[in-house]
Formats: C-alpha cells, structure tokens, sequence
C-alpha cells in the first residue's frame, strides 16, 4: 500500500480515483476512515477536491475549460488553507502553497493518470447523445488497386480474399444485425455458420446467400457476375426477375449476364481459385481477358500494336513471377514482342 502522503499519492491510485468519481464503493469504508486521519485526512481532502473538480468539468476537456476549472480549484486551495497568526508569516506561506498547489494540478492534468480518468468517467458519464452517436451505422470499404491483393477477416468470423482492382462494403453492424457485402470485382468468400444470419453478397442485381460455405463471385464487368461454389450450398438469384433462381453444390457454377437467362455449369476448383495462392492461370482465354488480367495483376496499362490473330486464345501457368516473365514466355509463344516502361507495357505482334 502506498504511503499517501502527497496529492500525487492520492492522484495516482486508481482506487482513489474510483472511489470520488463513484465507480467502486468496495473501498469507500478505507477512504472514508483515512479521511478522519489528522495526518492524511488534510491532503486526501486537497486530492478529492481536485478529483471533484476535473470531474465536473465534463465530457469536452477544451483549454478555456481548462482554464475556468484550474482557476476554481486554485481559489478552492486557497480558501482551504490554514489561517496563521503572523502576517509575514501567512504571505510567504500562501504564495509557496499556491505555488505548490498550481504544480499538484499541472502535474495532475498532464499526469499519466488523465488517461484512466478520460476513460472510465466519462465512459461512464456519456450522454444519450453519445450513445446514439456511437451506435449510428456507417460503411465500411475494402479496396484494392491494381496489382494488390488482400485478407481480411470480418467481424463475424467470416474470411474475404480480394483480388486486385476490387472492393468490398459493408456496414459496421455487420454481424449483429445483418451479414451484407457488396462486390465490385472478385473476392473469394469463406463463410462462419450462423443460421440466424444469412451471409449474402450483392454484385449488381445479382444476390448470393449462403450459410456457412466458401464460394468465389467475380463481378468486375456490372452486367455479368460469375459465381463458383467450393463447399456447403449457395442460392443465387436475380433481384429483378425471381424466376431468375439456382442452387448450387461444390465444383458448380452459375453466370449471369445481363438480361439473358442464368448459364449454370461446373468447373475445376483446383484451377479456379488458383489466384488466391498467386499463382496466374490463362486457360484457352482470349487475347483481351489476358491482357486486363495483367493490368489488374501487376497494375500496369498495357497498349497494343498491330492486331493478333483473330480466335486468338492464351494458355500458360506463372506463380509469384515478374511480368517481365510472363510476356517473355507468352510473347514467345505466341508471337510478339513487350517493352516495359515503369508501368506503361507496349505489345508489338509482327505483321
């Protein structure tokens, strides 16, 4: 226990504190004894009036609060003080105990211990005003730009890979009173069960629920969104046709593209979600899909030269490689030439 002979002694102890400020009455029978003391009771006084003071001085600490509040505790101080029958005495005495009080404030204020006071009172002493601010929903974005990937693990225990050029949103009750996000782009969705709270992904009008599950939905143009299920079982539907309606199970697909009917299908999963592990995968793609998938992969413009070959289609495999690799050995194969310029790329086909 500490010996509490100063204000600084009473300042710094937490129970004290929680003591003035009505948080903890456990200790409220030790301090009330102490303050009976003729040695201890005099400065415990001085250090709860101080105490009294910040407190009362509200939730915003601004510097001409400050200042109102320092002067009434000083004045406070002073009218506490002793009276002395030597008048020479008295004034010497005054100013060195004034002086001494302003440094016990200043030392208070500027102490370490402003933070558990700023913390637990006025936590404790919000207004319903607070409250509602604090409980006020608004939006939470994840964004990548071109050449960045990322993880990110939601509030309700669920996992978003997002791929490069895309973004997720959300609001910040998501998994207290809804499980909402909406995609631009691609991300792969590893789903945390709870039956009261179905996860859904919006992309565009196209809406994906599922429970507990992992699936992936690329969406990068508005009007076609691509949805492949890896475990558990999804509903997909369109928000403007309810006709519009799949199921799917592991390894399966469905496409939406614009107005046209759902195409639902299967697909590799050992290829799908190969990019999650930065690996590059070009299946029989055409020459365009190839090129926008650099530019998001290494966050580059890529102009071309001449044109390739009509019903041209791109396959190759590349994990974790420079592009400079990448159009080495497609450029090869496939018959054209690259140059790099910082993150302008020109492609050249021969004629």
């Amino acid at each position: 226990m500490k010996p509490h002979s100063t204000i600084e002694d009473f300042l710094q102890d937490k129970s004290f504190v929680a003591w003035v400020c009505g948080l903890d009455p456990t200790n409220s029978h030790f301090w009330s004894e102490m303050a009976l003391d003729k040695e201890k009771g005099p400065v415990l006084s001085q250090a709860r009036l101080i105490l009294q003071e910040l407190h009362a001085a509200g939730e915003e600490w601004e510097e001409q609060e400050q200042l109102l509040v320092l002067a009434k505790i000083h004045k406070n101080l002073q009218y506490r003080q002793p009276q002395i029958s030597d008048p020479i005495t008295e004034i010497s005495s005054s100013k060195l105990d004034y002086r001494r009080n302003i440094s016990k404030v200043l030392f208070f204020v500027f102490a370490s211990l402003i933070v558990f006071l700023a913390v637990d009172v006025v936590r404790n002493n919000e207004g319903p005003e607070s409250a509602i601010a604090e409980n006020e929903t608004h939006w939470i974005t994840k964004y990548n730009p071109q050449g960045q990937k990322s993880k990110i693990h939601l509030p309700d225990g669920s996992t978003v890979i997002i791929n490069a050029d895309s973004e997720i949103k959300y609001s910040s009750d998501f998994g207290v009173n809804n499980r909402e996000i909406y995609l631009t782009g691609e991300s792969f969705f590893e789903v945390a069960p709870d039956s009261l709270l179905p996860f859904r992904v919006f992309t565009g009008n196209i809406v994906t629920t599922a429970l507990g599950t992992s699936f992936n939905i690329q969406s990068y143009k508005p009007d076609r969104v691509n949805v492949q299920l890896a475990t558990g079982k999804v509903e997909v539907v369109n928000e403007l046709d309810e006709n519009q309606l799949v199921f799917l199970q592991p390894g399966e697909q469905v496409t939406a593209n614009g107005s046209q009917k759902f195409v639902k299908g299967s697909f590799n999963p050992q290829k799908a979600f190969l990019w999650k592990s930065g690996i590059l995968l070009f299946d029989k793609v055409s020459f365009s899909e190839f090129a926008l998938t650099l530019e998001r992969w290494y966050g580059v413009e890529i102009d071309l030269v001449n044109t390739p070959a009509r019903g041209l289609k791109i396959s190759g495999e590349f994990k974790e490689t420079y592009l400079s690799n990448v159009l080495e050995s497609i450029g090869y194969a496939y018959g054209f030439n690259y140059k790099i310029d910082q993150k302008k790329v020109k492609l050249v086909f021969t004629p």
